[in-house]
This record gives C-alpha cells, structure tokens and sequence, in this order.
C-alpha cells in the first residue's frame, strides 16, 4: 500500500521548513559526537566511584589493621574491580583515576600513609592500570581442540 502525503505551504510555513531543514541534519549528525565526548567523562566518573573509592576503602582498612603500603596495596587489588577492569589506553585517564583515588586515601587514612608510601602506591596503580589498558594482552586465551 503506497501513501501520498501532499504537503501544501502557506506563507508562514516555508519559514518553519527552512528551520527544520537546517536543524535536522545538525541533530542528527552532531549529537552523537557530543554524546561521545559525555559518554567519555561517564567513564571516567564510574571508575572512579567503583574502582577508585573501592580502591582507597580498602587500602586504608587494611592501613587500619597494621598492614604496610605493599601488603595494603596487594589486598586492595584483589579486593577491588582493579583487577578485573579494562581501561581505555590513555595515560591522561590513569592519571585523573590516580588523583581521584590519591585525595580519597588522603581523606580516608592520610595519618596512616607518609609520602613515600604514596609513591609506591602511585607506581603500584598505574602499573596495574596499564595492565588494565591492556586487558586482552594479559588474559590467556583458550583454543577449543
């Protein structure tokens, strides 16, 4: 069944057709690009709510409990989504999960860490974040015989 839609224009009208003329195309071809870019920073705030919060919670627990930076470290990867994310291959996203997860320690057990300790935790999580990056690089694959 073929429908013809006839469209008659009056005076006021080729206005509002120009307008969605022009608009439409814009919608459709630069929103997504936009949508990207936010979708981007999502990322970004959902890391560091589940890996980079879960990550300090736990580093500082284990501080609490009288274990050194290494040992702390150590348990705050296998008890965290650290271990387990893929991250994008982006030194500047390791870098702002890094200070986000910094200035949680700090907030959460700055007495119980010094500088130096914090340094080697900064090593410690941006190597594991690099790991993260490289996700498929480290998982071994398995061929069906």
């Amino acid at each position: 069944m073929l429908v013809y839609i006839e469209f008659k224009f009056q005076k006021g009208n080729y206005f509002l057709f120009i307008l969605i003329s022009i608009i439409l195309p814009i919608i459709i071809f630069i929103a997504p690009i936009n949508v990207k870019a936010i979708q981007g920073n999502l990322d970004l705030s959902s890391a560091q709510t589940s890996v980079g919060k879960r990550f300090a919670k736990v580093f500082c627990d284990a501080k609490r409990e009288g274990l050194d930076s290494e040992f702390a470290s150590e348990y705050a990867l296998n008890n965290t989504y650290l271990k387990f994310v893929a991250f994008p291959d982006d030194d500047e996203y390791l870098d702002n999960l890094w200070e986000f997860t910094h200035k949680n320690i700090l907030d959460n057990c700055g007495e119980f860490v010094d500088i130096n300790d914090l340094k080697e935790l900064e090593v410690f999580f941006k190597e594991e974040g690099v790991i993260a990056s490289n996700r498929d690089l480290y998982l071994p694959t398995f061929v069906n015989n």
